[in-house]
């Protein structure tokens, strides 16, 4: 059974490197200085939710197969992370989203429905 893991923890580890992919939890310290687009990049995003990061990145099978091999764990769903570790760009799409839809709302029940 994997060891779960708040956000808060995730947090406080940020130092280490720890980053949350999906539901699990990774500690890439041990990597960081043979990450193909060097340390910083896992750095700048540490403690935060990278999910659509790293899936937007293209990464390799064998970048995947590293992935697992640092797996520590699952984040605890019964906690909460604090909005410095959430992608703001995720809210950003959704709110856009929203507000897309209700500017297509408009110009078809005001503006094509007369």
């Amino acid at each position: 059974m994997s060891r779960k893991f708040t956000w808060q923890e995730v947090g406080q580890n940020a130092k280490n490197g720890w980053i949350v992919i999906g539901d699990s939890v990774y500690g890439p310290q041990g990597f960081l200085d043979s990450h193909p687009g060097g340390p910083a990049v896992i750095r700048n995003k540490a403690g935060k939710d990278v999910t659509r990061f790293f899936n937007e990145m293209g990464h390799s099978d064998k970048a995947h197969d590293i992935l697992k091999s640092l797996k520590i764990g699952e984040i605890d769903k019964n906690s909460k992370p604090d909005s410095w570790q959430v992608d703001k760009d995720q809210r950003l799409v959704a709110i856009t989203s929203i507000l897309l839809i209700l500017a297509f709302a408009f110009v078809y029940f005001c503006v094509l429905k007369k």
